[in-house]
């Protein structure tokens, strides 16, 4: 079951039980105001139109009418959302926890499973070559599938890389993909994912659930180890040094990143308190400091993946309960004592 929160005359304030929530956030961070003031709004009822701002309120990320811009969508079924992503013709896809991949071509109004090839269904990041239209997908056990037909079968594609827990996928305009794992760092390809390199990340602890990279190819990853939360660290360089950015935010336990057309960065935290208080902060200085932005925002789950559609201007958060900090630092230092 899934809830689409685009205008607030077109829902009203409701509560489901479901097995995945994608969220659709209209404007509600304030980055995703373009001035597009003349932009259609999504009427009441209405299946078509996209997330706008309707007020200058909205354009700057506040609800109008004193509402939230939340609201749940239909579907998918079968499994715990993880991972979001979207090509671009507007497809989107969302990975789960033990569904495989499901594809809306209709703005998230209707689900399809894709899974032929993939052989592991536990799909913990999706990431689009939107240049050759090739989709990524990230698993909990047997590493990175590729699909170059719009998600209608997938290869595996491991060479190199031996940490077959992927938790999180990036490319850059250049068509490098990052990959990060669960116990082994940050890993990239230089030729599709045919081949990987293991990246020398520094301080930064060896989980990495999210990656993300910016119109000017810096490279964010969210980092744990096994006795902390070691937040975000950044690269400049295409992923060769790491450094840590971590001013303002007061959770450390960070699960996804999101980045609008205007360079901002979103940044989706766990719920659990070991690591701090927050749900989503929000960087509009590449990093350097954050702000906590959660205006109805209003979920006990942690946000597992986020995805900006840039045309529609709207925010997408996948909540779910995602393994506890305790539990993920029990894991990674029991992995790191075997070896």
């Amino acid at each position: 079951m899934i809830t689409k929160f685009c205008h607030p005359d077109a829902f009203s304030d409701r509560r489901f039980l479901i097995t995945l929530s994608v969220v659709v956030a209209g404007t509600i961070l304030a980055a995703f105001a373009s001035g597009s003031s003349n932009a259609a709004a999504r009427s009441p009822g209405s299946k078509s139109a996209a997330c706008v701002p309707r007020s200058a309120a909205a354009a700057r990320g506040l609800p109008a009418g004193g509402k939230n811009f939340w609201m749940q969508t239909n579907g998918p079924q079968g499994g715990e959302g993880i991972a979001l992503a979207t090509n671009s013709i507007g497809h989107v896809f969302v990975g789960t926890q033990g569904g495989g991949v499901f594809r809306s071509t209709d703005n998230a109004e209707t689900w399809t499973g894709v899974n032929n090839g993939l052989t592991d269904t536990n799909v913990r990041s999706l990431a689009i070559n939107n240049a050759s239209g090739h989709i990524f997908s990230g698993t909990w056990s047997s590493g990175v599938f590729r699909s170059t037909d719009n998600g209608d079968s997938w290869t595996a594609v491991n060479n190199g890389l031996s940490s077959l827990s992927v938790r999180s996928l990036v490319i850059n305009s250049g068509g490098d993909v990052f990959a990060g794992t669960f116990d082994g760092g940050v890993y990239r390809s230089v030729d599709n994912g045919e081949n990987w390199t293991l990246l020398d990340t520094g301080a930064a602890g060896h989980y990495v659930p999210a990656l993300a990279i910016n119109a000017s190819g810096h490279v964010f990853a969210a980092t744990w180890d096994v006795k902390a939360c070691t937040g975000v660290f950044r690269s400049t360089d295409n992923g060769d040094t790491w450094t840590e950015i971590n001013n303002g935010l007061t959770n450390l336990g960070i699960l996804s990143f999101a980045i609008n057309e205007n360079g901002d960065v979103f940044a989706g935290v766990d719920v659990d308190g070991l690591c701090g208080n927050g749900r989503v902060f929000r960087s509009t200085d590449n990093g350097d400091s954050w702000q906590l932005v959660q205006n109805g925002l209003n979920t006990g789950n942690g946000i597992n993946g986020l995805l900006a559609l840039l045309a529609a201007h709207c925010l997408l958060a996948v909540t779910g309960m995602a393994c506890s900090v305790p539990r993920i630092m029990e894991i990674i230092g029991r992995r790191s004592t075997q070896g």
